[in-house]
């Protein structure tokens, strides 16, 4: 598209639409306002009409059109490459929608939503297209902050008077914080997961206080899956369902205006020996990626770190089609693919380690001269590689006085390749402390890339760190119950209870509340019952709450529990999917509770008035169900591999490479 016409004239055609939602809403609340502040003053502290027109007008403007990889970063509109995103709800599977605009009954049903899913699954992107339907058609007040913006020292109530402040006036919060509280607004709070660490507790509780001062609101957040979202106890999870096959086809086909390189890659999918990369059909921006690749080479790579070097090469070597095949925009830095590849992955490594993905110039150019001493030899000025970033190899964007990457993934993909190619003797020890970090979230989609990579290292440093705690779990654990009966059953208890804890708790009234509120209260309870109990708070990154009749179930499911969907997604058989259609589950519970008995551990610790020899079938089949569809270690696959990998250590796979020389 001509970039500057089309921009205008959707902005011309938006125009009346953001009139009719300042007219409607924000003028009689101002107005409101203004007639209860007698003092000249303090009505000057307010923001007015024009701070909120000149606010959509520019957030429309940017929300509207996307830079993506796919177009070596050029624009086009959201809406010509959106395909609607279906969202279902985490607790209540019946809960599903398909996301075309702003989900209006979604919304009133449930104020608060948190959408949380994995890298690539089109989290931003749902937000944007919310944003502008909101004003397309005139629902309330929308405003969009990304949350990466927040730190210790920026609030978000300070992120809000930025995106609305003139060039000369200032608010005054605590007006500004009763002019939120008044309601009809509409918070759209994208991407937790990318607050730095460093910031992230002080920024959580900032979130929750501004949460709760302006409750009378509607909210969405957006992250992937975090140990520290439990503490939103008061919105309603829900992730984004993978794509089927027939939505990425015609995502691919938004791609490309033509249309000839979809239709080639789309009949290329379609033969047989292609069928095992589902797992890249599924994420909106492997999808994109997929495309780009193709377009670039007209092969299919078969593991996600070769998609990203593709992309790599391609925006590298980035032909300027209007000039001819032969014409490659020259790099103000002068490095070749390389080399610049080895800057990239230095920023890239850098940037995991602080968890920042965006920054000021001086940031940028302090990292880039960061990077240029680690890679000695190489001559290049920070300022030429910073344009070479942002114009003739795109993997970085521009968005006001912020450099960003064009998105977390990208970083990740260099940040693994930095571990794999150039951490040398330190390999296994970031692997390790990536392992062992509380925050292992952050992680996964960098363990994910890199087990491709270098399977050998994952599968030492990793897998049999795994298999080695399932091993444990399953010879300390069970003393208590190996009974002739039970020895059997053993196995599927360690299954279902490896890296989870299940506890029941039993409440003496009645439950009249909705779903919604009875897990928050739940939640806030959990607290208290860990602190009774002396269960590890690092179990906590996770609360399942399941609910028959005064009977409760949570489960603390462990950060290392997300690694057993790497090992699903590349077929590792250490693994599997659970059903519980093979156990009956029965509302006759073998034991009964009673002023005495109102908790119980029935995972793996033995309890005499619940969790004992007598109901260990029945306490089976009642996690069995709990854990249904869900990911666990698959026992004799898991012993298997266990005994492979020990074996391998043991007799020292590497000698033979001293031996000779």
């Amino acid at each position: 598209m001509d970039d500057s016409f089309a921009i205008k004239d959707a902005l011309t055609i938006a125009s009346p639409f953001i009139k009719t939602v300042v007219d409607t809403f924000v003028t009689p609340k101002l107005e409101k306002f203004r007639n209860r502040l007698t003092d000249e003053n303090n009505i000057n502290l307010l923001p007015i009409e024009s701070n909120f027109t000149e606010y959509f007008h520019r957030t429309y403007k940017r929300l509207m059109v996307v830079n993506t990889l796919v177009f070596n970063n050029s624009q086009r509109f959201l809406d010509d490459i959106y395909v609607p995103l279906t969202i279902e709800c985490k607790s209540e599977r019946r809960v599903r929608l398909k996301i075309k605009g702003f989900p209006d009954k979604l919304s009133n049903d449930y104020s608060n939503i948190l959408i949380t899913d994995t890298a690539g699954m089109g989290k931003s992107t749902l937000m944007k297209t919310i944003f502008i339907d909101c004003i397309n058609r005139q629902l309330g007040i929308p405003i969009f902050i990304e949350l990466r913006r927040l730190s210790k020292e920026k609030t978000l109530i300070d992120e809000i008077i930025e995106q609305l402040n003139s060039i000369d006036k200032n608010f005054d919060k605590e007006l500004l914080y009763e002019l939120l509280a008044d309601g009809e607004f509409i918070f759209i709070l994208d991407g937790y997961d990318e607050i730095t660490l460093k910031d992230r507790e002080v920024v959580t509780t900032d979130i929750q206080n501004f949460i709760n001062k302006a409750g009378n609101n509607k909210y969405f957040i957006t992250s992937r899956p975090e140990k520290a979202l439990l503490s939103f106890g008061s919105f309603r999870e829900f992730y984004i369902h993978p794509l089927i096959k027939k939505e990425a086809y015609e995502l691919l086909r938004k791609y490309d205006k033509q249309g000839h390189i979809s239709s080639m890659l789309i009949k290329k999918l379609e033969e047989e020996y292609l069928q095992n990369i589902e797992e890249f059909l599924v994420n909106p921006l492997l999808v994109s990626l997929l495309f780009t690749a193709f377009e670039h080479k007209q092969s299919i790579p078969f593991k996600k770190h070769l998609f990203y070097r593709q992309v790599y090469d391609a925006n590298f070597e980035n032909h300027d089609l209007t000039k001819g095949d032969s014409y490659i925009h020259k790099k103000y830095s002068n490095l070749e693919i390389d080399d610049f590849h080895r800057v990239l992955r230095h920023i890239g490594f850098s940037c995991l380690k602080s968890q920042k993905i965006e920054f000021t110039k001086d940031e940028i150019l302090k990292l880039i001269s960061e990077s240029k001493v680690f890679c000695v030899g190489l001559e290049f000025t920070e300022s030429n590689f910073l344009s070479d970033i942002l114009k003739t190899v795109p993997l970085f964007s521009e968005d006001g006085n912020y450099y960003k990457w064009s998105h977390k993934s990208l970083q990740e993909y260099f940040a693994a390749q930095f571990i794999f190619l150039d951490a040398k003797k330190n390999q296994s020890k970031i692997i390790d402390l990536i392992y062992n970090h509380a925050d292992l979230d952050k992680f996964i989609n960098v363990l994910d890339l890199y087990y491709d990579m270098d399977y050998k290292t994952f599968r030492y440093r990793i897998e049999f760190k795994i298999l080695e705690e399932y091993h444990h779990h399953l010879q300390n654990y069970y003393q208590n119950f190996k009974s002739d009966l039970n020895l059997q059953l053993i196995p599927l208890r360690a299954e279902m209870t490896f890296l989870n804890e299940t506890v029941i708790f039993y409440l003496d009234e009645d439950i009249d509340e909705d779903e919604e509120a009875h897990n928050d209260n739940m939640t806030d309870m959990i607290t208290s019952i860990s602190e009774q109990n002396n269960l590890d708070d690092i179990l906590v990154s996770q609360i399942r709450i399941f609910k028959l009749q005064k009977l409760n179930l949570f489960q603390y499911v462990h950060p290392k529990n997300k690694l057993f969907y790497i090992f699903e997604n590349k077929k590792n058989p250490i693994v599997k999917k659970f059903s519980s259609e093979k156990y009956d589950f029965s509302s006759n519970f073998p034991f009964e509770f009673n002023e005495e008995v109102k908790f119980a551990r029935i995972d793996y610790v033995y309890n005499d008035g619940v969790n004992n020899e007598k109901n260990f079938k029945e306490i089976n089949s009642l996690i069995s169900d709990y854990v249904d569809e869900s990911i666990i270690i698959n026992h004799s696959e898991a012993i298997k591999r266990f005994n492979e990998i020990k074996n391998e250590i043991d007799k020292g796979s590497d000698e033979f490479l001293l031996e000779g020389l």
